[in-house]
């Protein structure tokens, strides 16, 4: 008999979403609630597997402001493409495969970015986050190829059903000691139903099943199964929208010849020009249901740069407000994510049949606990 584990990483599984779904993962008794970070997945996925805020480990959102080095240099020049042609899907999937070509090999998305503002944006994420060296920060990943231990996992690369499968099989005839596997398939049906959807019911089913084959896979081997469940964020059903574009587009001050910014779903991020284009900007969006973030916040929320990569002032929206259009989008959503962390809604979970410390209660906890698990894995294998 060995003892092995299975890590499963869903993301936008939120406490609350959890813990209103009767029945929910009972195999799994030991749960901590999980404060978790501002912003996205690109954000919090690192400070999960690294145990850093963003501030320290150096990602927080998708695009940064970028240089003359950055992956979309030379995309300038698509302003002189009739609009039509440059925002068509046969150019962006050739612009997509430049950039990975320019060494871009993590996730990423063009989204509604206007392509020809794209050389100015930059992508920080050119690793894999889920393989050892693939984040700026020591990681987990970099941990278990320390300890040489056996291991195998998935990612977005690998459709949700797909990984389940080849886990199980893994589990039920491979040798590694510890098996990790991502999905993203639940914040997808989050952002198209909301927390209420009846595929986000069944999909929560699914994963409950699912967890319970395992350990009753690995009881027939005769192994020990050491089960871990965690998410990076929750997500918030959305409940109106705001139009930030709209509120700058009467005013002389333009962009991007006096500032440039960045339209997240849930945040507007800019950066000056000229010191006097600030005032009218800010200007402009009061009344909007959202407030500019100071840097004593951003510090506190561990979200601040000092090479203010990621924007000089922002802008953060109301929970449930969706920024709408964005550079993300222009369709309306059911639920999104990226609100202040002290929302309920947004908190992020870790269920176990392993005793969880106290001590465990932000995202930026989990690694050192899972250090921790590793040790006892370990020494299990001796």
């Amino acid at each position: 008999m060995s003892v092995r584990a299975v890590l499963l990483v869903v993301d936008a599984l939120g406490w609350e979403l959890a813990r209103g779904a009767p029945g929910f993962a009972r195999s799994l008794p030991h749960r901590r609630r999980l404060d978790t970070v501002l912003g996205f997945s690109t954000g919090a996925l690192p400070t999960l597997f690294t145990g850093r805020m963003p501030g320290e480990h150096g990602r927080w959102v998708m695009y940064r402001r970028g240089d003359e080095t950055g992956c979309f240099r030379g995309f300038g020049a698509l302003r002189w493409v009739p609009r039509r042609a440059r925002e068509s899907w046969r150019v962006g999937r050739l612009l997509h495969r430049l950039v990975e070509g320019r060494g871009v090999h993590g996730y990423f998305q063009l989204y509604e970015v206007p392509r020809p503002l794209l050389e100015r944006f930059d992508l920080p994420e050119r690793g894999d986050i889920f393989a050892p060296g693939g984040l700026p920060a020591d990681s987990l990943w970099d941990s278990i190829a320390r300890r040489g231990l056996p291991w195998a996992r998935w990612d977005w690369r690998t459709t949700e059903s797909r990984a389940m499968a080849d886990l199980e099989r893994r589990l039920a005839d491979g040798h590694e000691r510890l098996l990790v596997l991502y999905t993203a398939d639940l914040d997808a049906l989050l952002h198209r139903e909301g927390s209420g959807g009846t595929g986000v019911r069944e999909r929560l089913a699914r994963y409950s099943a699912w967890l319970d084959r395992l350990a009753a896979l690995a009881a027939g081997r005769g192994d020990t199964l050491w089960l871990y469940l965690v998410s990076d964020h929750g997500m918030v059903d959305v409940t109106r929208h705001a139009d930030v574009m709209a509120r700058l587009a009467p005013l002389a001050t333009r962009m991007p010849r006096d500032y440039l910014a960045f339209f997240d779903s849930t945040m507007a991020r800019f950066w000056w020009s000229e010191a006097a284009s600030r005032e009218p900007v800010r200007r402009s969006l009061e009344g909007l249901p959202g407030r500019w973030l100071d840097r004593e916040t951003l510090d506190r929320l561990g979200c601040r740069f000092a090479d203010s990569g990621y924007g000089e002032d922002v802008f953060l929206l109301d929970p449930g407000v969706l920024l709408l259009p964005s550079f993300m989008g222009s369709a309306p959503v059911a639920a999104m994510h990226g609100y202040d962390p002290s929302h309920p809604d947004m908190a992020a979970l870790l269920y176990s049949n392993r005793p969880v410390p106290e001590r465990v209660s932000r995202l930026a906890d989990v690694r050192d606990w899972l250090e921790t698990e590793l040790d006892a894995l370990g020494c299990e294998a001796a």
